[in-house]
């Protein structure tokens, strides 16, 4: 970790631990929320509304929760494919640190990213079967659509949740595909 990490994961820890536990933003406290640290996480309690980070979901590469709740509604934030275990990026990283294209599986990544969001969902007492909305990005849409679409079908084509399906340019991390989705608790 580089010193910016590791000062930033101090500032997480640090707001993390100044909220007294049973603190609400605004209702009943009733469901543990943690803080991301790193791979860590602090515990404190939060209102049923509100951040929520799944203990078994891949690490932030930012400082946002892995969804939010607001009513009946789970709003999950963008998903890569990285391993909650490792970190690695599953299907292979689109990149090398200089910036040269590697080969990468779009299937496996794909997968990853549905996986992911599936463990949050499921940590969180929701499931794949609840999602209303998905908005997907990929970085190189002409490659990757079909191999992409294939997977997706695998999961939702029973499901049929709305769905927009965008190219991007970058993702914050080496990867090709990224799922943002809305879900019912």
């Amino acid at each position: 970790m580089t010193n910016d990490e590791n000062k930033t994961n101090r500032d997480l820890l640090d707001k993390a631990l100044e909220a007294p536990l049973g603190m609400t933003t605004g209702g009943i406290t009733a469901r543990p929320v943690e803080v991301v640290i790193g791979k860590k996480v602090a515990g404190r309690e939060l209102s049923e509304n509100g951040p929520f980070i799944a203990k078994n979901g891949p690490s932030a590469v930012g400082a946002y929760p892995h969804l939010y709740r607001v009513g009946d509604l789970i709003f999950v934030s963008g998903i890569g494919p990285r391993s909650p275990e490792n970190n690695k990026i599953i299907g292979g990283p689109i990149k090398d640190k200089q910036g040269n294209s590697l080969e990468y599986d779009i299937r496996a990544q794909t997968r990853s990213v549905i996986e992911n969001i599936s463990i949050i969902l499921e940590e969180y007492g929701s499931s794949l079967d609840q999602v209303v909305d998905v908005y997907s990005m990929l970085v190189d849409m002409d490659r990757d659509f079909d191999g992409y679409n294939e997977v997706y079908a695998e999961y939702f084509e029973n499901i049929m949740p709305a769905r927009t399906t965008c190219s991007v340019s970058a993702l914050p991390t080496p990867i090709a595909v990224e799922l943002k989705v809305i879900a019912k608790i």
